[in-house]
């Protein structure tokens, strides 16, 4: 009878352990399904407009909810339809002429396209971080790109935010307050210029990696960044590994939206450089990924030259 107890146990113990080892991946398995959920509390992203260039702010509201007006069941009311008037006409009409004035009107530019004020076209961004690069090929661009800085900075509005990092040589240089976001006020404009100009703060040198400096920048969670550099192709300044780059910024950015396809942060490459520009591979990448199909701006040294104080 011993005998047959203690072959019964042998026989439980290992089932007993199976069902506790059972529960206990179920248990961890939900565990870590359910702080995956937690590490992101952030509203989902939404559409944004951004233009180095020209920035006047419009944030975008959720319309409140309205509760429907009841309606009269009223029969509906009849219009006498206008009585018909003859025309008379002194001269033919030129009907080729009709046509192309019709195409003219049709071929204009529509105003719903880009809302506009002034020659200044919206964003709804809230929060701008400037990745701008400082390597040794923008020695000669660096002057113009400050005075585009400047500009771009005197249009925001007060109730924005915004952050800036140079890069060179796989460093990241950030503006004080560095590693936060600071609110817009002539101080801080004030501030964050006069750190540029100083010579010994910003020296260009080095290559023309930008990871360090997006790392830091997507870390403080943006609604878009701007990335200015004048090419990260380019012998001496040419990023290793195109792929690890990618692969790299769409863990730090990746899609927050499965429908609309939308990141956390908007990332708008502007790249500079002589009068034909030609997008640069891994920029032109980049943009496509983390900025949409208008994710990438060209701006030739004519247009940072000849940019009026003020205007877009």
């Amino acid at each position: 009878m011993k005998q047959r107890r203690g072959g019964d146990r042998r026989r439980i113990i290992p089932w007993l352990a199976s069902v506790v080892l059972h529960v206990g991946l179920v248990v961890t398995a939900l565990l870590v399904t359910w702080s995956v959920i937690q590490t992101d509390d952030r509203p989902p992203p939404r559409p944004i407009v951004a233009d180095f260039r020209a920035q006047v702010f419009l944030p975008v509201d959720e319309l409140p909810d309205i509760e429907p007006q009841p309606v009269d069941d009223l029969p509906p009311e009849i219009v006498e339809p206008p009585e018909p008037v003859e025309f008379q006409l002194d001269a033919p009409v030129d009907l080729t002429q009709l046509v192309l004035n019709a195409s003219s009107v049709a071929n204009r530019p529509s105003i719903e396209s880009g809302a506009s004020f002034a020659g200044s076209k919206m964003t709804n961004a809230r929060s701008i971080v400037y990745v701008i690069d400082a390597s040794g090929s923008m020695t000669t661009w660096l002057p113009l790109v400050l005075e585009a800085l400047s500009q771009s900075l005197n249009r925001l509005d007060r109730t924005q935010r915004y952050a800036v990092f140079f890069f060179q040589g796989g460093k990241a240089i950030g503006v004080p307050p560095a590693n936060r976001l600071q609110r817009v006020s002539p101080r801080s404009i004030k501030e964050t210029l006069g750190w540029t100009q100083q010579g010994s703060n910003l020296i260009p040198g080095g290559n023309s990696n930008p990871l360090a400096a997006m790392e830091a920048a997507l870390s403080l969670e943006p609604d878009v960044i701007f990335l200015l550099s004048e090419g990260l192709d380019g012998a001496g300044g040419s990023v290793g590994d195109h792929d690890a780059m990618i692969k790299r910024l769409d863990q730090l950015n990746p899609i927050a939206d499965p429908v609309s396809g939308l990141r956390w942060t908007r990332v708008q490459c502007i790249q500079i450089g002589d009068d034909e520009i030609n997008p640069g591979i891994l920029m032109q990448r980049i943009a496509e990924r983390h900025g949409g199909p208008d994710g990438w701006t060209g701006m030739s040294r004519t247009e940072l030259m000849d940019h009026p104080k003020g205007d877009p």
